[in-house]
């Protein structure tokens, strides 16, 4: 429910990020342009933004794209999050814990970008939605 004057923000994977991979928990995902005309039905005013740009600089990155995507078109991708943690550490190595708190030194900022939801964008990991109803 919103004020009158209300801004509504969500903030979602995006599935057109070529790394995308579906959550068992979850049962629907959107892309900037289903995003953006789901949410131009309501409100008056509705921006999408990107954020957690895609870089794939190194070989080891697009190796482990590469295998990623491959195990979801495959559908070999563990269900589980246990299975999922032993592919990171596979990859990845030991996995860090995240600590009780989160602070503004752990990594640098890097702040949403407003995108166009015309067409497809796999440069981003995560979009936000910004809808006002005036």
């Amino acid at each position: 429910m919103l004020r009158e004057d209300g801004t509504f923000i969500i903030c979602t994977v995006n599935k057109d990020w070529s790394d995308f991979n579906s959550s068992l928990f979850s049962t629907n995902y959107f892309s900037a342009s289903e995003l953006f005309s789901l949410l131009n039905q309501r409100f008056h005013s509705v921006e999408i933004y990107g954020a957690f740009p895609v870089t794939s600089n190194s070989i080891k990155d697009r190796i482990i794209s590469l295998i990623k995507r491959t195990a979801v078109i495959l559908r070999i991708m563990p269900k589980t999050m246990k299975g999922k943690e032993f592919l990171k550490r596979l990859f990845f190595g030991r996995l860090q814990t995240l600590p009780a708190e989160i602070d503004e030194k752990m990594a640098e900022y890097s702040p949403p970008l407003p995108i166009s939801p015309a067409s497809p964008n796999p440069h981003y990991k995560v979009l936000y939605a910004v809808a006002r109803l005036h």
